[in-house]
């Protein structure tokens, strides 16, 4: 009898490797799409945060908070005190997502200022900035 050499890789050794690639590559996938949420939330926090500082300005100094003239583009001044000129910045900058200023809690930063401004899809908040703290959270 003739012994056969083999040459090459079966199907069902193809289709194995194939396999395993496949998971691989969507775990990969899926990491890399929560990575990129964390990106956005971070840069959105980021974006927030900058305007904690003129907020708390505005509040110790007996001035109200004005909403952003847009939700999506910012602009509009922050503060009702005239020596206080800083305006609401944009959240274009973070793709991929649109993020939005939710003004009901602007607006209610003039009774209770404490919950300065809240930012996130539609109603949904994604960040929290908050005066006594001085900080900006993920609720």
């Amino acid at each position: 009898m003739k012994k056969m050499n083999k040459k090459g890789f079966t199907l069902i050794e193809l289709l194995v490797v194939v396999a395993i690639i496949a998971v691989l590559a969507g775990i990969v996938l899926v990491s890399l799409n929560s990575a990129r949420e964390r990106t956005r939330k971070a840069s959105l926090q980021s974006t927030v945060a900058s305007v904690m500082p003129v907020v708390a300005m505005c509040i110790n100094d007996g001035g109200n908070i004005i909403a952003p003239t847009s939700v999506t583009a910012g602009g509009g001044q922050i503060c009702s005190l005239t020596d206080i000129d800083e305006a609401w910045p944009g959240l274009a900058h973070i793709t991929g997502v649109t993020y939005q200023y939710i003004t009901t809690a602007v607006t209610a930063v003039a009774v209770d200022a404490t919950t300065v401004i809240t930012a996130g899809i539609e109603a949904a908040p994604v960040v929290s900035c908050n005066v006594s703290t001085g900080s900006c959270v993920f609720p």
